[in-house]
């Protein structure tokens, strides 16, 4: 853990940054997270400074969420396909920053097709491509980072993203996949060793 003492923290990643109630999507998924004994940071807890030009806002608010996401101690990610066929990419970044240091990814999707099956009916494929069928609900890297672990720790996070079918326009309002990833997180930090990363 990134912290000696408190409960432990999850970074929340997702697309919701972009709509127009994120606030009020990050503090129920804040609200899910206390429930199972998290504390957690929404990229919007922190705002860059009001009338800065749009490069430093931009500057700011990247490191803002590298502070965030240092101060965590895992990551549970909204992968539902965003503005394409695929999870938003800043989404992606995050979770391999974390991956990248070895803490734990969690990630689930309001979208139950495999990534293939969404590309070939999007028709954005050309024909001499290939296009990755490996069963998984994104690309081979957005999803191996939620499945196979860095640290091989035990059974938890090895189960991939949590897939949930809902209605089209619960699309990006449905948080019964979150809570289980949250729930997945829980069982996975209940069952890691006791000693501190």
């Amino acid at each position: 853990m990134s912290r000696s003492a408190g409960a432990p923290t999850i970074y929340l990643a997702g697309p919701e940054v972009f709509f127009p109630n994120a606030l009020e999507i990050g503090d129920q998924k804040k609200k899910i997270c206390t429930s199972y004994g998290f504390d957690a940071h929404f990229p919007l807890d922190r705002l860059p400074d009001v009338g800065r030009d749009p490069l430093d806002a931009a500057k700011q608010i990247f490191s803002i969420c590298l502070e965030m996401m240092d101060d965590s101690d895992l990551v549970v990610a909204n992968m539902t396909p965003f503005r394409g066929v695929s999870m938003d990419v800043g989404t992606a970044i995050e979770l391999g920053y974390m991956y990248a240091q070895g803490k734990p990814v969690f990630g689930y999707t309001n979208d139950v097709q495999d990534y293939a099956a969404r590309v070939t009916t999007a028709g954005v494929m050309v024909s001499d491509q290939q296009v990755e069928d490996f069963g998984l609900s994104d690309n081979l890297m957005c999803e191996g980072v939620v499945r196979w672990p860095r640290n091989s720790p035990p059974k938890g996070s090895d189960g991939g993203v949590i897939r949930t079918e809902v209605l089209d326009d619960e699309r990006f309002v449905s948080l019964d996949g979150f809570e289980a990833a949250v729930q997945q997180a829980r069982d996975y930090l209940d069952n890691a060793p006791s000693s501190p990363r």
